[in-house]
């Protein structure tokens, strides 16, 4: 009789969360917490290796054309489609298209109208073109992206060159890139596939 007079009285439906219940929920929701932000990481560092990829696949078959030319163009488009290498644009200022030109040097991919590369699949509204600008002893030769968020441009500095300084230039690394300032979240970010003498 004891016995029952000191036992609760069970509330019909009315059960609460164990210790233990409560230690799986937790458990369960940090994994989960973690397994979104790896995800994340993930897919960003894979878009920023899949464009650096680009570009130097595009830097590569520049240089492909450059050995057979002795000529850069200045589009994209001009390294598949031999049509668009007139004097005007090609950085030697030669028509590539009247012969010299041997084969494509890269896929076809999409393009502005201006034969810059859109890399939609990669990083949505990111264009990739091929610059030259004078340093050195001759010039550079070099791709851009431009439209790239800001984040992604310091994570592929610090992949390219070991070191996420954006005031960095060619003179002291391979790539180099120009954050947007103020309301703008984008920049550029170039990276470097020859340089000439004289």
């Amino acid at each position: 009789m004891n016995a029952m007079l000191h036992q609760r009285p069970r509330v019909r439906g009315a059960r609460g969360f164990t210790l233990v219940e409560l230690g799986i929920v937790v458990a369960v929701l940090l994994v989960l917490a973690v397994g979104v932000g790896y995800f994340f990481s993930v897919g960003s560092q894979s878009r920023n290796a899949a464009l650096l990829s680009f570009k130097r696949t595009v830097g590569d078959a520049a240089l492909r054309m450059n050995a057979n030319t002795n000529c850069i163009p200045r589009q994209v488009r001009g390294l598949f489609d031999n049509a668009v290498n007139s004097a005007a644009n090609t950085w030697c200022g030669m028509d590539v298209a009247a012969g010299a030109w041997k084969q494509p040097y890269l896929q076809p991919t999409d393009f502005t109208t201006g034969g810059d590369a859109v890399v939609n699949g990669i990083m949505p509204g990111v264009t990739v073109s091929i610059q030259r600008e004078a340093g050195g002893i001759g010039q550079r030769y070099f791709t851009r992206a431009a439209n790239v968020p800001n984040a992604q441009i310091l994570e592929m500095l610090q992949e390219c060159n070991g070191s996420g300084d954006a005031a960095a230039g060619f003179d002291r690394f391979r790539c180099r890139g120009v954050p947007g300032s103020g309301t703008t979240p984008t920049g550029t970010f170039d990276m470097l596939f020859h340089s000439s003498q004289g």
